[in-house]
């Protein structure tokens, strides 16, 4: 997905078409025009400001390439003049080699960085017995093709290239497909889709991933066609490592996987449902192309309290039965009462430790690290303190006072362990129970688990 600039013309569906030229880069999509798209001799009735502004579905336009592209929802000003010399929209999504009728779609697809190593997509050449000759496989392979709910879910991969009469270039595609029964917008299958399957590839591995390319499939057709939307990731950027190495945070692949990927992606889509709160929190750093530290910590550690809050069924969400608390309360006001309190203290006190029994941080992170089990026990060994010094650096960092809690570099190691903890219990919910045992033997993770310990004793600043 490279950032472009194309020339053209541009109209309405059924409108006159007007010149100016469509740029897509960080910034997202932008065209430019050098007339008015609208015929309208002036701005419609109302105060201004609200009437002149606002989203046109559709904008039909061919490149100087004889392309045609469909805009979707571009916004910006919709009452001109005859006279207009230049105008700008912003569009949410380009849709390249179509004039559709309608934003409404029957599939999306994309590539991911790693993914191909991810499932294990099949070489596509070998070397052949003259050391000059080189075969090319050419035909698409299917990895897994199964069905969530009323979805079709596929990975294939293949070759993609081009030719002439001296020069042949090819590279390998690998793509995951979503194919619901019924035609959705395309921000619908984004969400409904992609999110959930970008999110088992940052789970799994442990990195931030891009999309590589996207195409989705009119409601109406059999192509698909590549889009362009404001999130997609250019390509100049560096190539990533491999997730291979022995210092990579993997934790899954297809290979590794205890499951068959027919059964392990519907299982991740319910789980993905179930806990979409949970990920949104753990995987917002994946997601930013800049956080700072005290932003990736509070992520990760809010992705705990979610699981928590999810789980309580498990894990409980009081810090005493009902009853004993019912108990204490009626206790504490007799005491205040029988000190001849005024009766609006008393009432003032009751209200407030009435609703006071949930569970404190720190027995949430014994919960949570305690339930990855040989992982969990681990971590409380070589850093006893670990659940009060996690506790109050969040509080810190969300309440203010970050300053009084752990330094800049031990919150940050306590946010890398923490991390390591969440994506095993998600992993182990998903039914992959050998995670755990992967991150004992993970490099990484034993070096963040290091500085931890050694902090400790360096320090010997056990939090209250």
């Amino acid at each position: 997905m490279d950032n472009f600039e194309v020339h053209g013309s541009w109209w309405l569906p059924g409108g006159v078409p007007t010149t100016g030229k469509l740029s897509f880069s960080e910034d997202g999509l932008v065209l430019t025009l050098y007339g008015a798209l609208l015929d309208q001799e002036g701005p419609s009735e109302g105060p201004s400001g609200v009437s002149e502004w606002g989203i046109l579905p559709i904008i039909h336009g061919r490149d100087q390439k004889q392309r045609p592209i469909t805009l979707i929802d571009s916004y910006g000003m919709i009452s001109q003049w005859p006279d207009l010399q230049e105008q700008t929209f912003d569009a949410n999504l380009a849709v390249v080699g179509e004039h559709l009728p309608h934003a409404e779609f029957s599939g999306i697809r994309s590539d991911f960085d790693h993914l191909a190593d991810w499932v294990g997509a099949p070489s596509i050449s070998r070397r052949q017995a003259d050391p000059r000759g080189t075969f090319v496989d050419t035909k698409v392979t299917e990895s897994v093709a199964t069905t969530w709910r009323t979805a079709s879910l596929a990975i294939r991969s293949g070759v993609v290239g081009s030719s002439n009469e001296s020069h042949v270039s090819v590279n390998r595609w690998c793509a995951f497909s979503a194919e619901p029964d019924s035609p959705q917008a395309w921000s619908d299958l984004l969400e409904a889709y992609l999110r959930p399957f970008h999110d088992l590839l940052i789970l799994s591995l442990g990195k931030s991933l891009r999309m590589v390319d996207v195409e989705l499939r009119p409601a109406e057709g059999e192509k698909w066609h590549p889009v362009y939307f404001r999130t997609l990731t250019p390509r100049n950027v560096p190539t990533p490592a491999s997730i291979s190495a022995s210092t990579a945070p993997t934790l899954l692949t297809a290979g590794l996987a205890s499951l068959p990927l027919a059964q392990l992606l519907p299982s991740w889509f319910d789980l993905h449902e179930d806990l979409q709160p949970v990920l949104a929190l753990l995987h917002a750093p994946f997601y930013a192309p800049f956080i700072y530290s005290a932003h990736r910590y509070a992520s990760f550690f809010q992705s705990l309290e979610a699981y928590h809050k999810v789980k309580k069924n498990e894990f409980g969400s009081k810090d005493v039965p009902k009853g004993e608390h019912q108990e204490r309360v009626a206790q504490v006001v007799a005491a205040l009462e029988a000190a001849g309190l005024p009766d609006a203290h008393v009432q003032w006190a009751r209200n407030v430790i009435r609703g006071r029994n949930d569970k404190p941080l720190k027995e949430q992170i014994i919960d949570v690290v305690s339930s990855t089990g040989v992982l969990g026990q681990r971590i409380l060994e070589e850093v006893p303190d670990f659940p009060t010094v996690v506790s109050r650096a969040r509080t810190g960092v969300s309440h203010g006072g970050a300053d009084k809690g752990a330094s800049v570099s031990r919150r940050h190691w306590c946010g890398e362990v923490l991390l390591w903890v969440m994506r095993v219990r998600l992993l182990e919910d998903l039914g992959i129970a050998e995670s755990a045992a992967r991150v004992l033997r993970n490099p990484r993770f034993q070096f963040a688990l290091e500085q931890l310990s050694t902090g400790t004793q360096q320090s010997g600043d056990v939090d209250s």
